[in-house]
C-alpha cells in the first residue's frame, strides 16, 4: 500500500525577490499582451466614439475610463508581479467569504437589462462575478495542489473509489456550488459557465482523471438538460435562446447587426474608424459586439490576425504553466489561461451566432473598467509565477 506524503513546504515571503534574468518565453508572453492591449485600446476608441458623443456628448468618454483603468491595471499588474502567489493559499479561504459577500451585494443592487451584475461605490462600479472567478481560481487551485494522487492499485478498490469520487470531486465542487446559486440569481449564465469550465479544467488537469472527467461531464449534461426543461420559468433566458436562430425575421437584434457587420467589412474591412453598425445600429458595439466592429472596420485579416495573438497569449501561457516551479502556481496559470481561453472562444461563437447571446465580454478589448484591472491583475500573477522557472 502507498504511503501518501506531501512534500514540505518552501520557506516564502509576501513579496518575492528579483530572481534575475527573465526566459525568453515569458518575454514573448508579454510583448504579445502588450500588443493585444494596444491593439485594443485603439479598437475601443474607434468602436466607442460615436456611441460616447450620441450618449454623453463626449466621443472620449469611453477611452478616457479605459485608459485610466488600464493605468491601474498596469500598477496591480506590476505589484502583483512581485507577490509571492504562495502567500495567497492563506488567503484563499477568507478571499472565498470576501467573494460570497460581494455576490450577495449584488442581489440588492439596481437591475439593468434585468439583471444585476454590477456593485457601486460612489462613481465607482464593480462586477462582483469577475472577483468571482478570479477567487474560484486560487480556491480549486490551492485544493487540487493539497489533494495527494492516489493511483488504480496503489490502494484497495474501496479507498481509490472513495478519494476519487469525494475527495477530487464532490469536496470541490461543494465550495463551487454557492457561487454558482447566487449567479443565478443575479442571473448570469456567462458567469456560471466560465466559473464552472475553469473549476472543472483545474480539477481535471490537477487530478487523475479518469472518474473526474466522465463524473463532471454526467453531471454537466444533468445540468443542461435540467435547465433546458425549466427555462420557460426564467425569461431572461428564454428570450436569449429564442433569438438563437437561422432565421433573420426571429433572430435578435444584436445578432442580425452583428452579422451585418461581419458580412459588410469582407476580406480587408471598410477601414479603421470607417465601421457604419456603430453609429448606434449595433448594441453593445463597444462592450460585448466589439469583435464585429473589428471585423467591419479592418476585415478577415484584421480579425484573423488578432485571433492569431490571443493564440499565441493563451498557447504561451500554457507553456509557462508546463514549467511552474510548484503546483500550485502551475493550476494557477492553467486557470487563468483557461478563463481567457473561453472568453475569446464564447465571445467570438456569440457574435458569429455560433452561441446564443450570452453577455461575455472580448478581454482587453471590451470596455469595462473593473474586469480591465481584475484581468491584468491576473496577468501579473501569471507573471510573477513565471519569473520564478529556471532560465530557458
Amino acid at each position: 500500500m502507498a504511503t501518501l506524503r506531501r512534500k514540505k513546504a518552501e520557506p516564502f515571503s509576501v513579496f518575492q525577490r528579483d530572481p534575475g534574468p527573465w526566459p525568453p518565453i515569458l518575454l514573448n508572453w508579454m510583448a504579445t499582451l502588450a500588443i493585444i492591449m494596444v491593439f485594443g485600446l485603439v479598437m475601443l476608441f474607434s468602436a466607442s466614439y460615436t456611441t460616447g458623443y450620441l450618449r454623453f456628448g463626449d466621443s472620449f468618454h469611453y477611452i478616457k475610463s479605459q485608459l485610466l483603468c488600464t493605468v491601474l491595471g498596469l500598477g496591480m499588474m506590476f505589484l502583483f508581479s512581485y507577490f509571492d502567489h504562495r502567500f495567497l493559499r492563506r488567503m484563499v479561504k477568507l478571499g472565498y467569504v470576501v467573494c460570497l459577500i460581494l455576490l450577495v451585494l449584488v442581489l440588492f443592487s439596481s437591475p439593468i437589462n434585468g439583471c444585476r451584475r454590477w456593485i457601486s461605490f460612489g462613481g465607482l462600479t464593480l462586477q462582483a462575478s469577475e472577483v468571482a472567478k478570479f477567487e474560484m481560481i486560487l480556491l480549486t487551485a490551492d485544493i487540487a495542489a493539497r489533494t495527494p494522487q492516489v493511483r488504480f492499485g496503489e490502494v484497495p478498490l474501496r479507498k481509490w473509489v472513495h478519494h476519487s469520487i469525494v475527495v477530487e470531486l464532490i469536496r470541490p465542487i461543494l465550495w463551487l456550488v454557492p457561487v454558482l446559486i447566487l449567479l443565478v440569481l443575479e442571473p448570469h449564465m456567462s458567469g456560471i459557465l466560465l466559473t464552472t469550465a475553469i473549476v472543472g479544467t483545474i480539477l481535471l488537469l490537477g487530478g487523475n482523471g479518469g472518474i473526474i472527467t466522465w463524473a463532471g461531464a454526467a453531471t454537466g449534461i444533468f445540468l443542461l438538460e435540467t435547465l433546458l426543461q425549466h427555462i420557460d420559468s426564467i425569461p431572461y433566458l428564454q428570450s436569449r435562446l429564442d433569438g438563437w436562430t437561422q432565421d433573420l425575421s426571429q433572430m435578435t437584434d444584436q445578432t442580425l447587426q452583428s452579422l451585418y457587420a461581419i458580412g459588410s467589412g469582407g476580406v480587408t474591412g471598410l477601414g479603421l474608424g470607417n465601421s457604419i453598425e456603430k453609429q448606434l445600429w449595433l448594441p453593445e458595439s463597444n462592450n460585448d459586439f466589439i469583435f464585429s466592429v473589428v471585423c467591419e472596420e479592418l476585415g478577415l485579416i484584421g480579425a484573423c490576425l488578432i485571433l492569431l495573438l490571443f493564440a499565441l497569449l493563451i498557447i504561451r501561457g500554457y507553456w509557462l504553466a508546463l514549467h511552474a516551479r510548484d503546483k500550485f502556481g502551475s493550476l494557477i496559470i492553467v486557470g487563468i489561461t483557461t478563463l481567457f481561453a473561453f472568453q475569446v472562444f464564447a465571445n467570438v461563437a456569440v457574435v458569429t451566432n455560433l452561441f446564443p447571446v450570452t453577455g461575455i465580454s472580448l478581454p482587453f478589448f471590451s470596455s469595462g473598467g473593473s474586469a480591465l484591472i481584475i484581468q491584468m491583475a491576473e496577468m501579473g500573477l501569471i507573471l510573477s509565477i513565471s519569473r520564478q522557472n529556471p532560465v530557458t
